[in-house]
């Protein structure tokens, strides 16, 4: 009879050890990813795979482009594991961080997998939980720092659009064309200034749609980075904040030195003519709106630069959001446009009066674009937005 309770003790004794290894190899990943990005379906994809070919392995998904609170997790892993996000698919394992999915990349997570059970690794959670407690040990943040970080970076996004919507509306460029459509309409019969409201406004909400399409490009362009060449996404930013710097440079230089038509700064003297040659076509509202949408692809060289800058900011948001902000800085641009088609309507200035008032000041249109873009750029490399 004792060696019946003997040997029994020794049967426990091994089914606790060998549960208590078990436990010890268990593997927790941690991914992140988005809908409707190829690399993260691909992820997850082979991460099924993986769980059916390990059963040690467990796979913990997060949807981060329409979940704030996945949003605020993955960040809050990021700062645990003290890397940077750089987009998704991101997987946390073994006190790693990899980003991106390849084949050589899913040989990798495969790998790591397999140390964990050999060898036993920390789950995710747990190395979040440790720097928690770092954390509220030493007081350096409070549970709310994420949240707060993310409308402070919200915040500065969003005065940077109106900063450069502001600057990008004074363009010389801008208002040089709808001078041009004014005339053309005048010239037909001066005393039908209802030519003037119509087609100034028709030429004017041209403009707007078109560049409302425009903008959509450009960031589904910067998602596209964002989501197919993760690694080079932060290196494609500091690129165009360094182009923001340059334009910047160059507006500032037209102030103390200037030189018509400056590739960047003011539509190419090669294209005047052929806008010109268009815009003297406008005879009525319906053909203001025509011409309005092909010249503003005469308009782009001297209006993309800074177009592009808030293309990439708003890039970091969902599309749905990106929008609301995208018709803002739109409506800020075509502002004067409208401003001017409604004072020559209504007498209380001329095409020749607006024309001059222009040529007078277009050094210091280009000095307040200028320091808008170079401030912009700095603050984009620096990391403040």
């Amino acid at each position: 009879m004792k060696n019946k309770f003997i040997i029994l003790f020794i049967v426990l004794l091994f089914l606790i050890s060998l549960s208590s290894v078990y436990a010890q190899n268990q593997v927790v990943v941690y991914q992140f990813y988005g809908k409707g990005c190829p690399h993260c379906a691909q992820e997850e994809f082979f991460l099924q795979e993986l769980e059916e070919k390990y059963p040690e392995l467990e796979v913990k998904s997060f949807e981060i482009y329409f979940n704030d609170d996945n949003r605020i997790l993955f960040q809050e892993m990021a700062d645990a594991f003290n890397t940077d996000i750089q987009g998704v698919p991101t997987l946390f394992i073994n006190g790693k961080v990899i980003v991106g999915f390849s084949n050589a990349i899913g040989q990798s997570i495969e790998q790591e997998v397999k140390r964990c059970i050999e060898e036993g690794c920390a789950a995710p959670d747990e190395v979040l939980d440790q720097k928690e407690d770092i954390i509220s040990v030493v007081g350096e943040s409070s549970p709310l720092e994420s949240e707060e970080k993310k409308k402070t970076s919200e915040n500065l996004t969003f005065a940077s659009v109106i900063t450069l919507a502001i600057a990008d509306s004074v363009n010389p460029c801008a208002l040089a064309v709808l001078t041009m459509a004014l005339i053309a309409l005048l010239v037909q019969d001066p005393r039908k200034k209802r030519r003037v409201i119509y087609g100034g406004l028709a030429f004017t909400a041209a403009v707007f749609i078109t560049y409302i399409f425009y903008g959509v490009v450009i960031i589904q362009f910067f998602k596209f980075i964002s989501e197919f060449f993760v690694s080079a996404y932060n290196i494609v930013k500091i690129i165009f904040a360094s182009l923001a710097i340059l334009l910047g440079i160059m507006n500032i230089k037209d102030f103390f030195r200037y030189t018509p038509g400056t590739v960047g700064t003011e539509m190419p003297m090669f294209m005047r003519p052929i806008a010109k040659n268009l815009i003297k076509n406008i005879t009525k509202p319906r053909g203001a709106f025509l011409i309005g949408i092909l010249v503003t692809l005469f308009l782009l060289p001297c209006t993309i630069g800074p177009y592009v800058v808030v293309g990439n900011l708003l890039s970091a948001f969902e599309l749905v959001k990106s929008l609301p902000w995208l018709i803002f800085y739109n409506l800020i641009f075509v502002l004067p446009m409208i401003g001017i088609t409604l004072f020559v309507y209504l007498g209380y200035t001329t095409v020749e009066k607006v024309t001059g008032w222009k040529e007078d000041n277009i050094k210091y249109m280009h000095l307040t674009a200028g320091i808008v873009l170079s401030l912009l750029g700095i603050a984009m490399i620096l990391g403040f937005i």
